[in-house]
């Protein structure tokens, strides 16, 4: 079972959590404030963004208010809505500060782009609102950061409502977001240690190819090596995800490859990924 939070958007039962709460459930309740239960429909989630979108069958529900998360400065005071640990404790505030803004942090091979905060989050508190001075939400909270099997206190994040608000508009009008350029492929940081014990080069290797993509109609291979792409070398898989930022669906890119002991280049475009996925 899992347990978070979530903000209510709308009075008419539309509710914004975390995708990763919602993960693998096959039924979702909501306990209001006030004790009542519904089971929820979910209207769209994105796992990249880690947003999700719940309905449920209820009117007249009092709207949190939402403020621009462009206006924050480091330093802020700011403070956190959940239920941490469950819900015993529910309906906890944490308050603490804006410590960095547009901070990139890297959850599940995915780079976001995400607000820092000192006010403490726990287990139960995703999904639920950061809220500025004014009492308007600026961020969904998803994250505290964690190292190895240590908990770093005071180093938590949230998804500014810039992104809210786009990834949400569209997981209502679509069920999904629309428009998200990929590559196409699935691979593996080849490492140093790796590079001396199979002979290859550094850099990404590609563990398999999307049905449909560009890149299979191409020919890139599994267990090809990526070394470069438009001319840049490629270390690593984070390198070659932060290459498709700011880029669109159509829009080609140069790969370098190794393949057994010889270099080639192919010309691949990026398609949406949810073509790759119906």
């Amino acid at each position: 079972m899992s347990l978070g939070t979530g903000v209510v958007m709308s009075e008419d039962g539309y509710i914004i959590t975390n995708s990763h709460v919602i993960e693998g459930c096959g039924a979702v309740d909501v306990v209001l404030q006030d004790e009542r239960v519904f089971q929820a429909l979910l209207v769209g989630q994105d796992a990249q963004s880690d947003l999700a979108v719940l309905k449920i069958d209820c009117a007249g529900l009092t709207p949190a208010q939402f403020g621009d998360s462009t206006l924050l400065e480091v330093g802020d005071a700011v403070a956190a809505i959940g239920n941490p640990l469950g819900e015993e404790l529910r309906g906890t505030m944490t308050d603490g500060i804006i410590s960095a803004i547009n901070r990139d942090v890297n959850v599940d091979g995915y780079t976001m782009v995400l607000l820092q905060t000192t006010a403490a989050l726990n287990s139960g508190n995703s999904g639920g609102a950061l809220i500025n001075d004014r009492g308007q939400v600026v961020g969904i909270t998803n994250l505290k950061m964690r190292a190895y099997d240590n908990t770093v206190e005071g180093l938590g994040f949230a998804i500014p409502t810039t992104t809210v608000k786009t990834v949400v508009d569209a997981l209502i009008a679509h069920g999904r977001v629309e428009g998200r350029p990929t590559i196409g492929i699935t691979g593996y940081t080849v490492t140093e240690e790796l590079a001396e014990e199979y002979g290859c080069p550094r850099g990404v290797a590609v563990q398999s190819v999307r049905e449909g993509s560009d890149a299979q109609r191409q020919g890139v291979l599994p267990n090809d090596v990526i070394v470069a792409v438009n001319g840049e070398t490629i270390t690593d898989m984070d390198q070659l995800q932060a290459i498709k930022e700011g880029l669109a669906v159509g829009d080609v890119l140069t790969f370098r490859l190794w393949r057994g002991g010889h270099y080639l280049e192919r010309d691949v475009a990026l398609v949406d990924q949810y073509t790759l996925e119906e």
